[in-house]
């Protein structure tokens, strides 16, 4: 884990210019106070398939991953919309993203007064992103630390997430297999303290597991059209909070 920083770096400023040169700063979308380098449809890499780095006919997009931190998804939109909403839940609190993509709700988190925020992504390149997206929003300094530890496998070291008080979750219930590793991670973080928000729009994970039975409907927000068509024509996000049954509570932290 490592502060947010400008640090003059042949490698960092080698992985910026091609965020840089494959985005644009936007503000289309549910949170337009925060402006983000995204990959819009004006931008070519949003017409190339890409597969681990590569483009339909082999050539290289220059990131070694799918660039999945260049697009702000609909449940990362929802989240970030309710933490700018209901800035009290976060203000004076140590703050965890996980799987922060672009960083927006890590942004968003910092905006509204947290203490500290962790922005968390195995993806290097979405850190880099996040860090962007930060001081294009005049956020930098110690408040904003980020991490590319898999916190949520097994044998993870839990010391960066168990000193965290609030979790925020932007749709990763993308598929049933990575709702198997969230759900029993996120119990776990419940138990501990921790107050846990998940915006997602109607993922797989979340409508054919069993982890709604946990959960609080917070918000529910309408998409606004271009976000429709960009997302297989979701047209709601609703962010959630994951609850204990109440004979598995504990005091909070």
């Amino acid at each position: 884990m490592y502060p947010c920083s400008t640090e003059d770096n042949s490698d960092v400023i080698s992985v910026r210019g091609k965020i840089l040169s494959n985005t644009v700063l936007s503000r289309q979308h549910m949170t337009p106070e925060i402006a983000l380098h995204l990959i819009t449809p004006d931008c070519a890499i949003y017409h190339q398939p890409v597969g681990a780095g590569h483009n339909s006919s082999g050539a290289d997009t220059g990131f070694p991953a799918d660039p999945f931190w260049g697009f702000f998804w609909p449940g990362g939109q929802a989240l970030t919309r309710f933490i700018l909403d209901t800035g009290h839940i976060f203000r004076g609190k140590t703050v965890l993203e996980v799987g922060c993509g672009c960083g927006a709700s890590a942004i968003a988190a910092l905006m509204v007064e947290a203490t500290q925020v962790i922005a968390n992504d195995i993806d290097p390149v979405a850190l880099q992103a996040t860090l962007l997206n930060a001081e294009r929003n005049g956020i930098t300094g110690n408040r904003l630390a980020v991490s590319s530890d898999n916190l949520i496998s097994q044998g993870a070291d839990t010391q960066t997430v168990d000193r965290c008080e609030v979790v925020l979750i932007g749709d990763l219930f993308y598929d049933t297999e990575i709702a198997a590793d969230l759900h029993p991670w996120i119990q776990r973080l419940a138990r501990a303290g921790a107050e846990i928000f998940i915006g997602d729009p109607g993922r797989h994970g979340i409508t054919e597991t069993g982890v709604l039975s946990h959960m609080e409907l917070r918000a529910r927000y309408e998409l606004p059209a271009n976000v429709c068509l960009e997302n297989s024509g979701f047209s709601h996000a609703n962010v959630w909070q994951f609850r204990l049954p109440i004979d598995e509570t504990c005091p909070g932290k």
